[in-house]
Order: structure tokens, then sequence, then C-alpha cells
């Protein structure tokens, strides 16, 4: 489960709270892996990878996958 808290989920910071498994979910999407592929390879099922990926969207106020990947990709540069 995302250990981030709603209220500061906006903001940068969000990227050093998540867990390894969530970061590392997140580098292969950002490879341009698919999630069924991302969840396979990090030993996870396609289902909690899609409901952790879900949850992100929640927090961060976004309404797709590849909003949350490109929101990853920009935080984790700043």
């Amino acid at each position: 489960m995302f250990a981030l808290a709603p209220d500061g989920a906006g903001g940068a910071d969000w990227v050093t709270r998540l867990s390894p498994d969530q970061v590392a979910l997140l580098e292969r999407l950002a490879d341009g892996q698919t999630i069924a592929a991302a969840a396979a390879a990090e030993w996870m099922s396609l289902r909690t990878a899609n409901r952790r990926v879900a949850e992100l969207r929640v927090l961060l106020g976004l309404t797709s996958t590849r909003e949350v990947v490109a929101a990853y990709v920009r935080a984790r540069h700043r």
C-alpha cells in the first residue's frame, strides 16, 4: 500500500516517500514496460500493481497511469 498522505501528495517530495517496490514499479513503467510486465518483474500481481497505480492517481489528482509516470519522471529530476 502506498505510504503517502493526501495532504502533501501534490508536492515534489511525494517521490521521496515512495517505498522501494513502488519506485521499482514506476521506474519500469517509465522505461516503457507495460504494467503487466512491470508487475511480473517485481514479483507482484497485476491486480496489486493496478491498485497501487490507482491509489497514486487519486492521491495526485491525476486521471491516467501515463500522467502518474510523467509526474514521477518530472519529480525525480528535480
